[in-house]
């Protein structure tokens, strides 16, 4: 018997966890005291609270209980681990009222602690003020300041028919970013004037009023590549020859995802930026453009030599030396980022997904149209000099 009872008391030793170690033992009994001490600090959006707990061992959490701005209720819990929560959502700066009870391990809840917060203005307000809108090539170019990293939604619409129906056209879908400074792009839109419009949206379905514009694109196309040819000079890279050819013109082929050897690859041993030059056929002006990476083996596409950090230059009259003299003009320097930030050799959907479709890039507003492109890489996935391109895309007029 006495070994049986040491038993039973092993048993229900070890089925304790650390939680249960640190959690009240009671499970019933009266409610604890109010929170007493009640502080407010208002925020963009939200309020911070702290307060001073009541001396009750078996306490378990202290909740909020209010309504936000879209008249919702919503409530926030805070452990007894600490003396502060911060109650969110509002989408204006009104007073709302919260009331806070200190609950015990057995949802007993003490009588309400009732204060009034007043939020500053709410992250949605913030950006639509902030919100700019300039009209480029095939669409518009927007940005605005998101300072408390909030998780917003950009709403584009457009009145199409002019009939004051707002719809989300082709290339419109909503811009979702907590960045402190949201940039993005809008695409597919024809070169006529329409009139626009701007909301934006937080994850409580808090709206902000509306920004209307009325905005003319720029005309844009997808540059022809059929002109296209190689133009070697002095200075760019030598082409690696594996047994077939892997040379500049498979970047303009409009084969975006070939196999082995179809794509541009220059020598592993470069060690220094390397340039290579196309001819276009005739003179335009560029808008964006897009770089597909080879697949390389393992399915991978931030790896190797596939571009990280190049730059494109333009020229009409290109020094035959071969030189990035006076006769070139950097367009543009371009970095490629990785979604998700992860190590080397590393990829998520994510990721992947971005490189499948392309990495794109603007040019900043040109006036100057220009026939011959260089690429000229800064480093590589592998932080060495070697280039490795699938497809090259250019859009303008």
């Amino acid at each position: 018997m006495k070994l049986s009872y040491i038993l039973v008391l092993f048993i229900i030793a070890i089925s304790c966890t650390k939680n249960d170690l640190h959690r009240p033992v009671a499970k019933n009994g009266p409610a604890p005291g109010p929170v007493t001490n009640v502080k407010v600090v208002n925020l963009n959006g939200k309020a911070a609270l702290t307060y001073t707990l009541p001396n009750d061992e078996n306490l378990s959490y202290v909740k909020a209980e209010y309504e936000t701005s879209t008249g919702h209720s919503r409530e926030v819990k805070a452990s007894y681990y600490v003396n502060t929560l911060t109650v969110d959502g509002f989408g204006d700066t009104l007073p709302h009222v919260i009331k806070l009870y200190a609950v015990n391990a057995g949802e007993a809840a003490s009588e309400a602690v009732t204060v009034t917060v007043n939020p500053l203005t709410p992250p949605i307000d913030l950006a639509l003020r902030s919100l700019k809108v300039v009209a480029t090539f095939g669409g518009f170019n927007l940005t605005c300041d998101n300072p408390t990293e909030e998780n917003l939604a950009i709403i584009p619409l457009v009145d199409s028919t002019g009939t004051g129906v707002w719809v989300q056209s082709a290339g419109m879908e909503n811009i979702y970013s907590n960045s402190p400074v949201i940039t993005s792009a809008v695409r597919e839109q024809p070169a006529v004037e329409r009139k626009y419009a701007f909301v934006v949206r937080d994850r409580w379905l808090n709206y902000s009023d509306t920004m209307y514009e009325t905005l003319t694109p720029i005309f844009e196309r997808l540059l022809p590549k059929s002109d296209w040819s190689n133009y070697v000079l002095p200075g760019d890279a030598e082409i690696l020859n594996n047994g077939g050819r892997t040379d500049v013109a498979y970047i303009y082929d409009g084969n975006a995802h070939p196999g082995w050897p179809q794509c541009l690859f220059t020598v592993e041993q470069a060690g220094s930026s390397q340039m290579v030059t196309l001819d276009l056929g005739k003179a335009h002006i560029f808008s964006r453009m897009q770089v597909n990476p080879y697949k390389e083996v393992g399915g991978l596409y931030y790896v190797r030599g596939n571009v990280k950090d190049f730059e494109i230059w333009g020229a009409n009259t290109p020094s035959l030396s071969g030189a990035l003299d006076e006769s070139w003009t950097k367009l543009v320097t371009c970095h490629v980022t990785k979604p998700s930030g992860s190590a080397y050799g590393t990829e998520t959907t994510a990721d992947q997904t971005l490189a499948y479709n392309g990495w794109q890039f603007d040019f900043p507003s040109l006036q100057t149209a220009y026939r011959y492109v260089r690429i000229r890489s800064l480093s590589n996935w592998q932080g060495s000099y070697f280039i490795n391109i699938a497809e090259f895309t250019l859009w303008g007029n």
